[in-house]
């Protein structure tokens, strides 16, 4: 009996020692830690998402909706360079009704300094060239001093001083009657070869540096720029009798009726967008051997009614959409992130004259003192043979 048992036990372990061999060998697995209890519906991911931005402008956007004076700016930029700026300003601040004045270059000032003295409504704004005058607004302390936020990303020629930014970069070209030229000038040592030519006595036309401030202004920094040799050249335009105007609209105007042959030193503004269909008599170039540009410098002045208004303007003016509508109207932007797009850049005027004969306006402090600028001017007069 014993041994039938033992017998028994042997067979039953062997079959289960088998059994285990031939069954599928088992992955060996973690319990799970901490799992949630099963749910009925799947849980669905939480998604990050940004917070929506700040516009760092809304306050001021909504201090302006309380200025019931609208914006005055004393500029000296017509109205055709204005509409397209106006017009894109309006789409963003629809409630701001902008008055655009287009004055002289020092009377913006001097009709500023008028009206705050006897507490008229006077400019929250003025867009001007004058580097002297701008000097001499800032030491009477008229200026309100406003960093703009869209001042990120702009050369540093942007910020002519603190509170004072630039407009635009507008070349002042040389002009010529197609019709009375045959060999175009490209430089103003060719308009002087032009002045000797006795045929051309009275011909040539110019800005008077005596009665004009962007006048003087150009002639300052390009004969600071140009030296003795520069004077030599206005010395030899200056036998040919030369024909002064107070505007550049003037000598476009004298160019195209044939009144002159010629015109050097002219505003850009004044030919681009006035004269777009009169190609078949008015030719224009940049000078290829010192292209003087004008920086025109915006600030805001301490009697501004509106000046929320003004501070919106001022952005407007420096970002890319508002480069981009002055230069619908006329103006050279300058932003490097609208080169590609604007109608005139500072970057096609370098690439037609080079870096180096660029002639920038700047701030210069010699030129704020009014015995430099006026003995500047009766050097110039004695150059130019003027009485």
């Amino acid at each position: 009996m014993n041994r039938k048992l033992n017998v028994f036990l042997s067979l039953t372990l062997a079959l289960v020692f088998v059994l285990a061999a031939c069954a599928p060998a088992s992955t060996p697995t973690e319990a799970p830690a901490t799992e949630p209890p099963a749910t009925d519906a799947p849980t669905e991911a939480v998604v990050a998402t940004e917070a929506p931005a700040v516009d760092p402008l809304a306050a001021l956007a909504e201090e302006s909706k309380n200025e019931k004076d609208g914006l005055l700016v004393y500029s000296i930029m017509g109205e055709n360079n204005w509409a397209p700026v106006i017009k894109a300003f309006n789409e963003k601040y629809p409630w701001i009704t902008v008055t655009a004045l287009d004055l002289g270059t020092t009377e913006t000032f001097e009709r500023y300094y008028t009206e705050s003295a006897g507490g008229a409504r006077t400019a929250d704004m003025i867009i001007t060239s004058a580097p002297g005058e701008w000097q001499e607004f800032i030491a009477k302390g008229e200026l309100e001093v406003y960093k703009p936020v869209n001042l990120k990303g702009l050369p540093d020629f942007a910020t002519l001083a603190d509170g004072i930014y630039a407009v635009s970069t507008d070349p002042f070209i040389i002009i010529w009657n197609k019709q009375l030229v045959s060999t175009p000038p490209t430089t103003m040592a060719d308009i002087a070869a032009l002045a000797a030519d006795p045929a051309f006595a009275g011909k040539i036309t110019t800005y008077d540096a005596e009665k004009n401030g962007t006048g003087h202004a150009i002639n300052w920094f390009w004969t600071k720029k140009m030296g003795d040799a520069g004077w030599a050249t206005l010395e030899t335009i200056g036998k040919s009798n030369v024909n002064m105007q107070t505007s550049a609209g003037n000598m476009v105007k004298a160019v195209l009726s044939g009144e002159a042959a010629v015109g050097y030193f002219v505003s850009g503004i004044s030919v681009f967008p006035k004269f777009p269909d009169a190609d078949a008599v008015l030719g224009w170039t940049y000078d290829k051997s010192g292209q003087v540009v004008m920086i025109r410098g915006m600030g805001l002045t301490k009697k501004a009614a509106s000046p929320a208004s003004a501070k919106l303007m001022m952005e407007f003016i420096l970002s890319s959409e508002g480069q981009l509508a002055w230069s619908e109207g006329g103006l050279t932007a300058y932003r490097p992130d609208v080169a590609d797009k604007a109608k005139y850049h500072l970057q096609k005027v370098i690439d037609a004259v080079g870096a180096d004969n660029v002639i920038y306006f700047t701030f210069d402090p010699e030129i704020a003192v009014a015995a430099n600028r006026q003995a500047f001017v009766d050097k110039w007069k004695t150059a130019l043979g003027r009485p």
